[in-house]
């Protein structure tokens, strides 16, 4: 029997068909398993990122409470100077009381905020432990390290002098005027309240799967685990005995954005780091592989065992069944294949089994979103080259006008035109100051420079009594302004202010002075007509021309609320313009006034613009 043809064809197909049925079932299923465990770690892992941002807020939130108290200019002003009796100091104590409870019950999951202070060792103390010895601080196992070469800097998880809870803690150093540490702020926060938000049970629904919080120096500020996974953790991460802080080790400590499986005892762990968020600070996550992939080896299981039971049945239901399973496989195979060419208009699907439908779906999606941003790449390139012969033109064009204007010039004199040449020359210093290398914040002395040269060529127009008067003391003609600021307004005095020229001399005064607005030191600017004044209930948003309302709006841009232009009559006739402008004496200072000009042209306006 077994000697007969058919039976031993039937046997060899078996068998061959067998060997590759099985060859491929477990080839697809390592593939299959590959391939989902990356969508499962990639998934998980962006989890873990929306986590992280997530407690940035509250991390955020936390410091600021501490830096509201240490930066607080009543408390920099009240520990500069010694309390003038006992009354004072109590006193002093019973505010800083009042201001650390304000914030805790504005901040409810903050759990108390301690003042460390010597500044009241031979005054009466209050009841209470909010203001306590500086001392207390000092000897503490973790100050030294953290505050050697810091102002500021977290706690990790620590135990309190006054009970048996666990804090993490937040510690500011507190500098009176003279920038000595008179003291700091320690705002605890209870280690339970802060694992609560590292856990985000939203997001990550094993809540006992370890967690680990690390700050700005990759070392671990609170850890949570559970017994299984504690000798897990042991392996990447790294304490010395003299120090507080544990930290990744250093072959973890690289990475950030990053999973990978560890072993351990024979039993795999999925380790996941997130990127830093906006504080710098990052999550780790280890979670047990075979929870999370028992699923995945389900599917497997099914696969292998269809293959045997398809071998079983028949020869042709075997190879439907092998067809039928491999099938999806090699066309996203071939898919990927015409992508690596450049081809995205390959498709895949639909598919009756629903975890392939989903992976040609991925697929489609994928090469959709690589057809669009090559598309984008495409047209960014040619809005790139428009906008740099734009800027070879904008170039060009100053260059042009200051030869242009330096020919008319040397051709008036020519001819003794010396007021017409006089104008000209005037005309190119306002078109260069205006110009000012595309820079938007130009010297005040520039801007003062620039108005002259307006007046200057109103003089030689007008032939009539001009008095034009600067009073700005020298010390602040240094400091930065936005161009092109004043000109509209003395070229408004002019054609409103003064009517009829004949019958009035033409007077206009600048004045500069530092003031106080909203607590803190800006730069006042007057401008002074005695003209007819503005009319009766004159509005400037019903002001139709666009030279008041356009510097309204460059100095919002540049700068925000509460700066900006009012305009009104003085008491001695005629009209007045008042500028409120920041003080900006250094570029570092400069430069972060250009910043918040990006910044609202992104769309993130100040607050109150409009």
């Amino acid at each position: 029997m077994f000697r007969k043809l058919t039976t031993i064809m039937v046997i060899s197909f078996v068998m061959v068909n067998g060997l590759f049925l099985s060859g491929l079932s477990f080839v697809s299923y390592k593939y299959f398993f590959n391939f989902t465990s990356e969508e499962i770690s990639e998934a998980r892992l962006t989890l873990l990122n929306e986590s992280a941002k997530k407690l940035s807020g509250f991390i955020t939130s936390v410091s600021e409470a501490g830096m509201y108290i240490a930066i607080n200019r009543n408390v920099i002003q009240m520990f500069s100077d010694e309390p003038a009796s006992s009354y004072e100091a109590i006193a002093e104590q019973r505010e800083l009381t009042q201001l650390v409870n304000g914030v805790t019950s504005l901040k409810t999951y903050i759990h108390s905020i301690d003042i460390y202070t010597d500044r009241y060792e031979n005054y009466p103390k209050i009841p209470g432990k909010i203001v306590q010895s500086k001392e207390n601080i000092e000897n503490e196992r973790w100050f030294k390290q953290l505050f050697n070469k810091m102002d500021d800097g977290w706690v990790p998880k620590h135990q309190s002098a006054f009970s048996n809870q666990e804090f993490i803690s937040y510690v500011h150093r507190i500098l009176n005027q003279r920038g000595q540490t008179v003291g700091y702020i320690k705002v605890n926060v209870l280690a339970e309240t802060f694992f609560d938000y590292m856990s985000n049970k939203e997001l990550l629904k094993e809540s006992d799967e370890p967690l680990i919080l690390l700050n700005t120096g990759r070392k671990i500020i609170a850890q949570t685990h559970s017994p299984e996974s504690f000798q897990v953790l042991d392996e990447i991460t790294i304490s010395a005995p003299s120090e507080p802080y544990m930290m990744l080790t250093e072959t973890y400590n690289q990475y950030s954005n990053h999973h990978e499986l560890i072993k351990h005892e024979n039993e795999f762990f999925l380790l996941l780091i997130s990127e830093p968020n906006y504080e710098q600070w990052s999550l780790v996550q280890l979670i047990p592989v075979d929870p999370l992939y028992q699923e995945t080896r389900k599917i497997g299981f099914t696969i292998l065992l269809m293959g045997l039971l398809g071998l079983v049945l028949s020869v042709p239901i075997v190879y439907w069944v092998g067809k039928r399973f491999t099938g999806p496989i090699s066309k996203l195979i071939t898919g990927m294949k015409y992508v690596e060419k450049g081809r995205f208009d390959k498709k895949v699907g639909p598919y009756y089994i629903e975890e392939y439908d989903t992976l040609a779906n991925n697929f489609n999606h994928m090469t959709n979103q690589l057809n669009e941003t090559l598309n984008n790449l495409k047209k960014e390139n040619g809005f790139r080259r428009e906008a740099e012969i734009r800027a070879l033109q904008s170039q060009i064009m100053p260059h042009f006008l200051y030869n242009t204007l330096d020919m008319i010039r040397w051709k008036a004199m020519d001819h003794r035109a010396d007021d017409i040449s006089h104008m000209v020359n005037q005309l190119s210093r306002m078109l260069r100051i205006s110009l000012s290398g595309g820079r938007q914040f130009i010297l005040l002395r520039d801007e003062l420079e620039h108005a002259k040269s307006y007046v200057d060529i109103q003089r030689a127009r007008l032939k009539e009594e001009f008095i034009y008067e600067v009073k700005i003391p020298a010390s602040l003609k240094d400091l930065y302004v936005p161009k092109i600021i004043l000109q509209p307004f003395i070229e408004n005095s002019m054609k409103h202010g003064y009517i009829d020229l004949s019958k009035k001399v033409v007077r206009i005064i600048i004045f500069a002075k530092i003031v106080k607005e909203t607590n803190n030191d800006c730069l006042e600017i007057t401008v002074t007509d005695f003209g007819c004044g503005l009319p009766e209930n004159w509005n400037l948003h019903d002001s139709k021309g666009i030279g008041i309302k356009n510097v309204q709006e460059r100095i919002w841009m540049y700068c925000g609320h509460p700066y900006g232009i009012k305009l009104f009559n003085h008491q001695d006739g005629g009209t007045a313009v008042r500028i409120v402008l920041p003080i900006i004496k250094e570029q570092a200072e400069l430069d972060v006034w250009i910043k918040k000009q990006h910044k609202w042209f992104d769309g993130t306006k100040g607050e109150g613009q409009s």
